[in-house]
This record gives C-alpha cells, structure tokens and sequence, in this order.
C-alpha cells in the first residue's frame, strides 16, 4: 500500500528531529562541558539521567491531559520547554544550574515522545506499524544531522554554549510551526476514566512484558548515542570530528533499519524482526570494547544502530495491536519506562568508567540485548498461545 502523509507527519517528523538534536547534543558536546565544569565519568552519565529524570513523571501527565484538552497543547509546549531548556543550558555557570536546565529540555522531550508517536496512529489508524518506523526515523536523522553539525562546528572552534544556542533556536521555530497546524479533535475523557484505563493497563500482564523490553532498547540505543563520541576521544583519535562521526554512523544506520524495519513489516512478524535484530546486537556489541582502529569501530557501530533502530517504534506497535487499550495513555506508560532506561544505560556505564575504564562498560551491552531476545521469545510464544 503507498504511504500517504499529511502536513501534520511533516512537523511530527520536525518535532522528533528536534528532540533527537535535545538528546544527542550533550554527548556531542560531553567532552567540552566537561572539561568547563570540571565533571567524572559518573557526573557525564548523571547529565542523561537528570535529562530523563522528569520525563517519566511528564510522559504520563502528558498523555492523562491529552484526552482531555488534545494533544497541540502538549505538543507545542513541549518544543517551547526543549528551547527554554537547550538556551538555559548555554548560560550555565555550574554544574547543578546545568543539571536543572536538562531537567527542563526532559519535559520538553516527555510532552514530545509521549504525543508525537499517539498522534501518528490518530492519523494512520490502518497500517500504524508502518508509519510509526517511518517516523520515528526522523529520530535518528535527528540525531544524525546534529551530530555531524555540532561535530564540525566543534572542530572549527566554536564553543559549546553557542551550538545550544542553535539548537533552542530550532526547537522555538518547531514550537511556531505546530503551533500553527490544525490537529485532530481532543478526546472527550475525565480524570476518573483515565485512571481506570491505567489500572486496567497495569493489571495486564502483556504491557509489563512490553515495558521490560523497551526498557533495554532504549537503553541500548542510549548508551551508543551517548558515549560513542568520548569512546572515540578517549580510545581511538581526539578530534571531535572523529566522535561525531560516530554517532552519525550509529543514527544513520538507526534511521536505515527503521525504514526497512517499516517496509518488511508487510511482510514478516514485528516480533521476529525484532528477534533478529536483537541476536545481531548481540554479536556486533560483544565485539566492540575489543576495537582498536576506528574504521573498525565504525563499521560494527553501523551494525549496531541496524540492530537497534527498531525496538522502540515496533514496540510500541506491537503493544497497540496487542493488547487492546486505550493507545494514547498505553504509549505514554511505555514511553515513560523507556525513557527510563534512557537515562539508565549510560549512567551505569558511567559509574564503571570511574572504578575501571569506559571500555568496559560497554560489556553490558551484549547483555542487554540478550535480555531482549529472552522477552522477546517469551512475547512471542505467549501471543501464540493467546490467538
């Protein structure tokens, strides 16, 4: 079947392109902001954390108020509270002022990944699979474009605070342009009702299953997008082109596999794609902290974001088609958990940078993508049971 988009799939694409660049611009510029603000290993991960800290909490605010006011509130106000947030980053003197500031660029993200991702099944009922890979695609190109700009800015000399000025800038016309555009009527929903849709979804023993697994994947992608760049200074060359590069491989190769991830989802289960995806991170991951040459790097890092690119939209899909509840606040309490394992990968890879060294906190990966074969199977063989 053709795709058929609307101009609304164009801001969404827009807005998840300028929460990709909220993401990755702190790892990118990691190794400058440590080394104004005088910051360790765990201190660096801690930043991730403080990011996602609030957006957990935000995610599930945002999708109780979008049944009843509609999502373009949320959704605008995300991108203002991600420009807000990226320009405070760019003034601050110290570390905790830094710490509140990603705190609110975390808001900014939890209205974005809690209504952006809803509001393209509202708009594609038929197929929502399909057009959910797609665009969280824009994620990843995100991600990319950041940091390759940020990257050459860096190598040219620019200062850190200057390209989060750029940033916030980008969120604030993103913010005017949904601000601007017509989106589908609010649902009609009171408090009580919500309420009892998250009971009935916590009780559910599917979406427990489902939030285990997009725990890991985002945690998996998380970690590589964070830490690629001081992997890459700190073990393979120290020009901050040579980092950027890499996450540029990572989010191209994510944005690949969530295209073709999109297109053999006509024609195989999401859950073996899933599957497959998984035992390839396994392989690719296991390798990497016995890399020394960077073109090698580089090479399993493109197999990596492969692997990786299509836990979270394929997720979250499954999970919509599976178990049967309200889609809106459903994303919102996956979304929430995911987001959570965001933050936690890198932080934990952080802590063992300190008492060892970054190398060996990437062992944990291949684990984590372990893990997810074992939900995944189990997913998999429970679904068959159940149809």
């Amino acid at each position: 079947m053709k795709a058929s988009f609307k101009k609304l799939d164009v801001m969404s694409w827009g807005g998840f392109m300028m929460f990709a660049v909220s993401s990755v611009i702190t790892p990118i510029c990691l190794p400058e902001i440590s080394k104004t603000l005088a910051t360790n290993f765990s201190e660096s991960g801690g930043m991730e954390t403080a990011r996602t800290l609030l957006v957990v909490l935000v995610l599930l605010l945002a999708g109780v108020g979008a049944r009843r006011w509609g999502k373009k509130p949320f959704i605008t106000s995300g991108q203002y509270c991600l420009a807000l947030g990226l320009f405070l980053i760019s003034v601050s003197p110290d570390y905790p002022l830094l710490i509140l500031s990603l705190m609110i660029t975390g808001i900014g993200g939890g209205f974005t990944e809690a209504l952006i991702n809803p509001l393209v099944v509202d708009l594609h009922p038929v197929d929502s699979g399909k057009y959910l890979n797609i665009t969280n695609a824009f994620y990843s190109i995100g991600v990319m474009a950041g940091a390759l700009v940020f990257g050459e800015l860096l190598t040219a000399g620019y200062s850190w605070r200057w390209i989060f000025r750029i940033a916030a800038f980008g969120a604030l016309v993103v913010g005017i342009g949904f601000n601007g555009s017509r989106f589908p009527s609010a649902e009609a929903g009171d408090t009580r009702a919500t309420n009892h849709v998250i009971l009935q979804i916590l009780i559910i023993p599917g979406f427990w299953l489902f939030a285990a697994a997009i725990f890991l994947g985002a945690g998996v992608e998380s970690a590589f997008t964070f830490w690629s760049r001081t992997y890459v200074e700190t073990y393979l060359k120290d020009v901050p082109r040579a980092g950027a590069i890499a996450v540029v491989v990572f989010a191209a190769m994510m944005a690949v596999g969530r295209l073709l991830a999109a297109k053999l989802s006509q024609r195989m289960d999401m859950t073996a794609i899933m599957l497959y995806s998984a035992i390839l991170g396994v392989v690719v991951s296991g390798m990497i902290p016995f890399i020394h040459t960077l073109p090698i790097f580089y090479l399993l890092l493109a197999f990596t974001g492969l692997a990786t690119a299509c836990f979270w939209p394929s997720i979250l899909a499954e999970a919509a088609g599976s178990l049967r509840v309200d889609a809106t606040i459903l994303f919102a309490m996956l979304a929430s958990v995911g987001i959570a394992g965001f933050g936690f990968a890198p932080w934990i890879m952080g802590i063992i940078g300190d008492y060892t060294n970054l190398r060996k906190g990437f062992f944990i990966l291949p684990g984590l993508f372990m893990l997810l074969i074992v939900l995944l199977a189990t997913e998999r063989r429970i679904m068959r049971t159940t149809r």
